[in-house]
């Protein structure tokens, strides 16, 4: 049976990309930041919020692709059985519509140096305060989430990475000819349709058309610098 051509969304995984850039952003913010002034707290809030925003994000480019609403109740309940990322989220929601903060901070002097330390308390509206220091619980929980895009990255693959659509067999898995691919990147139909050398004729327009898509190099980065993939992957 045919394969029914696949008509892509006009959100691509770039969105994805970004919010995973601002969670990133806030997280290396709050380990630079004293937690004795306000901007630790100011750091810490938006972390949360910009981490929350993943998955919420995610969910609106990915569902309209075939398959991800089954895929994504699967790792939904595994981060809601995740103690710290139901915090996480917990404490999103109470910093927003209280305001407070619920972190204290100790420190002690070793070797002439202060060394301080942040920690979570329970607080009425919010319990179950997570045991360890707050910017290594807020990377914990980072990572917990950017697990699950880079899962979705992979077991999408085809949709959203080039080198695994810009190939024969990607092609054929959402109903698509080399000529569609020419349309999407802007080229007239058939502008790779000139003789080549050799019996691959295909394989060869399709690396030509690739050349200028390689794949999400910001997520890649991230997923390599908090060990999801090996720092030598290239993903083809």
């Amino acid at each position: 049976m045919a394969v029914v051509k696949f008509q892509f969304p006009s959100r691509g995984f770039c969105v994805v990309a970004t919010k995973v850039a601002e969670a990133n952003y806030f997280l290396h913010k709050l380990r630079g930041s004293k937690g004795y002034n306000d901007e630790f707290n100011y750091h810490l809030s938006a972390f949360a919020s910009a981490a929350r925003s993943i998955t919420f994000s995610m969910q609106c480019v990915m569902s309209k692709y075939p398959g991800f609403d089954e895929w994504y109740v699967t790792h939904q309940e595994h981060l809601r059985s995740n103690c710290l990322a139901k915090y996480f989220v917990n404490l999103r929601n109470y910093m927003q519509k209280v305001g407070d903060v619920p972190v204290e901070h100790t420190g002690t002097m070793a070797g002439g140096e202060f060394k301080q330390f942040s920690f979570f308390v329970d607080t009425e509206g919010l319990e179950g305060a997570p045991d360890g220091e707050v910017t290594g619980l807020a990377e914990e929980y980072f990572v917990a989430v950017l697990k699950v895009v880079e899962e979705c990255y992979r077991d999408f693959s085809v949709f959203v990475d080039p080198r695994v659509l810009f190939t024969e067999e990607g092609l054929e898995r959402i109903g698509w000819v080399i000529e569609d691919i020419e349309e999407a990147v802007g080229l007239p139909r058939g502008w790779t349709d000139v003789p080549y050398e050799g019996g691959d004729k295909n394989h060869q327009r399709l690396r030509i058309l690739a050349r200028n898509y390689q794949g999400d190099e910001m997520l890649e980065k991230y997923f390599k610098e908090f060990g999801l993939i090996s720092p030598d992957s290239d993903r083809s």
